[in-house]
C-alpha cells in the first residue's frame, strides 16, 4: 500500500488475513494463543456458519471463499512464556 501524497491522510491498507480471504488463500496465524481476546473474537465469524468477516473501518463484509483456509499454531506453555 503505497501513499505518495505529501500530506497527512488516512489510507486503508488490507492486511495479510484480508487479503487471503479476498483471494482464497490459505493463512498461517502463528502463536495465536498470544493473540487478544478482541483479535479472537473478530476471527469467530471468519470460522463459523456465517463464512465472513465484517471491517467496520470499512464498513464492508467479506465473505470467505471455499478456498480460504485458516492454519493456528502455537508454543507449548513451557517454551516461549505466554504473554507478558
Amino acid at each position: 500500500c503505497d501513499d505518495t501524497s505529501s500530506g497527512a491522510s488516512f489510507r486503508w491498507c488490507d492486511g495479510v488475513l484480508l487479503k487471503a480471504i479476498k483471494q482464497g488463500d490459505w493463512v498461517l496465524l502463528d502463536e495465536l494463543n498470544l493473540a487478544s481476546q478482541s483479535v479472537l473474537e473478530g476471527l469467530n465469524s471468519c470460522l463459523d456458519h456465517r463464512a465472513s468477516v465484517y471491517i467496520p473501518e470499512l464498513g464492508e463484509t467479506f465473505d470467505c471463499p471455499p478456498t480460504f483456509r485458516v492454519f493456528a499454531a502455537q508454543n507449548p506453555l513451557a517454551q516461549g512464556g505466554g504473554r507478558k
